[in-house]
């Protein structure tokens, strides 16, 4: 950094060397032309000035042909710092979308940890019949608490779930979605909460913006351009939400179903589950009518 400085000083030190000398020969030059022809008379002077003319009209020519010299050179040289600012700005792009989806990959991958921890902290104690060794007729049935956990939960539930909708006939769905869900409510509610924050979060994110689209179709009209904007971030969306789907387990993509149309999601939830295909993977012969899929949007069950 000091010898830049110094270069820098002692090159600012030889510009104004050089221009003090040029401007004292001119001086000089001008001082000595007095005295020398100041003691000619006006036509010897006039004569003598006409003499050098056609080198005045040299001089002046050669004074425009520099100063479309020096055009043509500025002319150049700012065609080649628009090259640079041009790949300085690519270079910012690039870095810029880096870093950004950094940021993104650290957010998602995050939720998706604390996701795993809400359901390795799911449980309940279920009642069951005791398993006998031999066969009595006349032996009472035993019971015993059990204690279920984590994913094991959603398929115990569910048995519930799918039994109060199909008995229940004279209650509506949310109704009887709604009997079951209350009996679950503080691990279900948590769960539902986290994963559709996790849905928003990717839904809500942006991974190409407009100008690094333009950049790269300086050619192509506004909306095509809005277009492909469009198209390149639903893609990189589906992505990491295809990377959420394929963890969830049969019985948890049933729970999201009945969920979405019930009154705890079917304004919010149901329409991201439809837009993102969460339900792609769905058993749907574990579903207690099957007619039931016409509520959803086929989007729900396959990429658009």
């Amino acid at each position: 950094m000091k010898d830049n400085k110094d270069n820098k000083d002692n090159k600012d030190n030889n510009l104004w060397i050089t221009g003090g000398v040029i401007t004292l020969v001119i001086i000089v030059a001008w001082i000595a032309t007095y005295y020398i022809l100041k003691d000619y008379s006006n036509e010897e002077r006039g004569t003598l000035g006409d003499m050098y003319g056609t080198v005045n009209a040299l001089f002046s020519g050669l004074a425009l042909g520099g100063i479309i010299f020096t055009i043509l050179l500025q002319r150049k040289e700012l065609g080649y710092q628009r090259q640079e600012l041009k790949a300085t700005r690519d270079e910012f792009v690039i870095q810029n979308k880096t870093l950004r989806f950094q940021r993104f990959e650290n957010t998602f991958f995050n939720l998706l940890s604390l996701h795993h921890q809400i359901i390795q902290g799911i449980d309940d104690d279920v009642i069951q019949a005791k398993p006998s060794k031999r066969f009595t007729p006349t032996r009472d049935i035993e019971y015993e608490t059990v204690s279920i956990k984590q994913r094991d939960v959603f398929k115990e539930k569910y048995k519930l779930l799918k039994k109060n909708i199909s008995s229940k006939k004279e209650l509506k769905l949310n109704n009887a979605y709604i009997q079951i869900y209350s009996t679950v409510q503080t691990d279900f509610g948590h769960y539902f909460r986290n994963l559709y924050r996790i849905i928003k979060f990717v839904h809500e994110s942006e991974f190409y913006t407009i100008e690094e689209i333009k950049s790269k179709n300086e050619e192509k009209r506004e909306d095509e351009i809005n277009s492909i904007h469009s198209k390149k971030n639903h893609a990189e969306k589906y992505k990491y939400i295809s990377m959420l789907r394929a963890q969830l387990s049969d019985f948890e993509l049933l729970w999201i179903f009945y969920n979405c149309l019930s009154e705890n999601g079917v304004e919010k939830f149901k329409p991201l589950v439809e837009q993102y295909s969460i339900l792609k993977n769905l058993p749907q012969g574990e579903l207690h009518d099957i007619d039931i899929l016409t509520k959803y949007s086929n989007s729900a069950f396959r990429k658009k």
